[in-house]
């Protein structure tokens, strides 16, 4: 792979960027962790983060599984940054990638996740932008998402790297024509940019 050819690198957010690790929040707010993660799988939360359910609709619904106190919607914005601790290598590396190449965020998440973790890092500093599922309506894998994001960022795909933590969203990225890595761990990450020479 010769440096020359990737011009564009697209990050994934959740086991990338930042670690997943919703205890934490649910610590912090005092809530059962199994019972908020059933919320967390549920098909309401993957409407969430397509964005046909409103923030108001959510706390309606998780009202059903944790009996929300009376402040609970400003402790839960509070604190949901907790759930997704920086890497601080991989964001010093994001920094430094910006300068050469253009970098992306290309995200399945959801606004009151979203805006936590912008509010804690702000990443409009380290990406020249970013897709999140939530305000487009389509989420990996689907081929709409990737077709968005080469539409928003007039990318073209053999000029793209991707990497992202799970499986069927790489195979999505090279259906439709990217170079695209899986990342077990940061570790990884970092050993793929070195193939890549970038």
């Amino acid at each position: 792979m010769q440096k020359q050819q990737i011009k564009n690198i697209i990050f994934d957010l959740g086991n990338i960027i930042v670690d997943v690790d919703y205890r934490r929040f649910t610590d912090a707010m005092g809530w059962n962790y199994d019972t908020f993660m059933r919320f967390y799988t549920s098909d309401f939360f993957r409407e969430f983060e397509i964005g046909k359910r409103s923030e108001e609709e959510l706390f309606i619904e998780l009202n059903n599984y944790t009996p929300l106190q009376l402040d609970d919607k400003k402790h839960y914005r509070d604190n949901i940054h907790l759930a997704f601790p920086l890497r601080p290598r991989t964001w010093a590396k994001v920094h430094w990638l910006r300068r050469h190449y253009r970098v992306f965020l290309f995200s399945n998440t959801n606004s009151l996740d979203f805006d936590g973790v912008n509010a804690w890092i702000n990443l409009a500093v380290a990406f020249h932008g970013t897709y999140v599922s939530y305000k487009e309506a389509y989420i990996k894998p689907q081929p709409q998402s990737y077709s968005r994001v080469e539409e928003m960022f007039h990318i073209y795909p053999e000029q793209t790297l991707f990497v992202d933590d799970r499986q069927e969203n790489i195979e999505g990225a090279l259906k439709a024509g990217w170079h695209a890595e899986l990342i077990e761990n940061e570790a990884r990450l970092f050993e793929v940019l070195d193939e890549y020479h970038i």
